[in-house]
């Protein structure tokens, strides 16, 4: 690039008016998103209903995970006689797991939830 095309450069880009900039670049946008529109097929868009349906059944297979993997966990802990033990302490247990895992999977949980809320979602959209 020689020294004219710089200096045609820079009094080009010190003419430019920042309004004139903005103005031209909004409508580049609008233009652009016109074209975008016109080329990609419109996309489904999920209802609410369908919204809290996924976040629902992502969230209890989420906790059903859990629930399995802490019974593993517990399986091997051998209860004392005196005070645990019998067919007693396995319902409580099952019990208790079950909401160990429901108050691990409220909120973020531990991921499995929101991964397959996104496939859920890209799946009933068609993505």
């Amino acid at each position: 690039m020689d020294m004219s095309s710089i200096i045609n450069i820079q009094s080009t880009m010190n003419s430019v008016n920042a309004q004139d900039f903005a103005a031209k670049s909004a409508a580049a946008t609008q233009h652009f998103q016109k074209l975008l529109d016109a080329e990609l097929p419109a996309q489904k868009q999920l209802s609410q209903a369908e919204i809290e349906k996924i976040d629902k059944t992502a969230e209890e297979f989420e906790a059903v995970f859990i629930s399995n993997m802490l019974e593993q966990m517990f399986s091997g802990i051998e209860l004392e006689e005196p005070f645990g033990g019998g067919q007693s302490e396995d319902i409580y247990r099952s019990m208790l797991i079950s909401k160990y895992a429901e108050n691990m999977s409220a909120g973020d949980g531990i991921g499995i939830a929101s991964q397959l809320k996104d496939s859920m979602y890209k799946m009933q959209l068609g993505i």
